[in-house]
């Protein structure tokens, strides 16, 4: 092996190896210096090593909580969701059933609801309309007197 130009005869393998003893001895010397006292309280004391379980028991109940709040949270979304579905469901089912009247009363369908003129002509025009129904064994009248305009609540 070829000795290593940098290295020094003069170092001792012990000097090597308590190099690092040394730098530590400073480092602690210097954190000794740093501290100017200790306050002992042995309430506070107590309470921190008696007090883990009870920290550790608050953490699970906030974490409970917070679980708790995005339960509901989804919940109450959840319910508005199937309010709004149900919603627009009734809203359809509501245009559909007034087609139908309008179908069986033999009134034209609105085509454009822009126009004020002609609701108010169809408002103004309110004559009852007859309608007659035979069966085998009877005859049926239907007269509507009054329009009915489920599109405008």
């Amino acid at each position: 092996m070829k000795p290593n130009s940098n290295f020094k005869k003069k170092n001792k393998n012990t000097d090597i190896l308590s190099a690092g003893s040394k730098i530590y001895a400073k480092k602690r010397k210097i954190k000794k210096e740093t501290v100017e006292s200790v306050d002992f309280d042995p309430v506070s004391r107590t309470e921190f090593l008696t007090g883990f379980h009870k920290r550790k028991v608050e953490r699970k109940n906030k974490t409970r909580e917070k679980y708790a709040l995005l339960a509901k949270e989804e919940k109450l979304r959840n319910r508005k969701e199937i309010r709004e579905q149900r919603q627009a469901l009734a809203e359809k089912n509501v245009q559909e059933m007034a087609a139908m009247l309008r179908v069986a009363i033999g009134a034209p369908e609105k085509e454009s609801f822009d126009d004020e003129e002609e609701e108010e002509e169809e408002k103004e025009k309110k004559e009852p309309i007859v309608q007659e129904f035979k069966n085998n064994n009877t005859l049926t009248t239907v007269t509507v007197i009054e329009d009915l305009d489920l599109d405008n609540p």
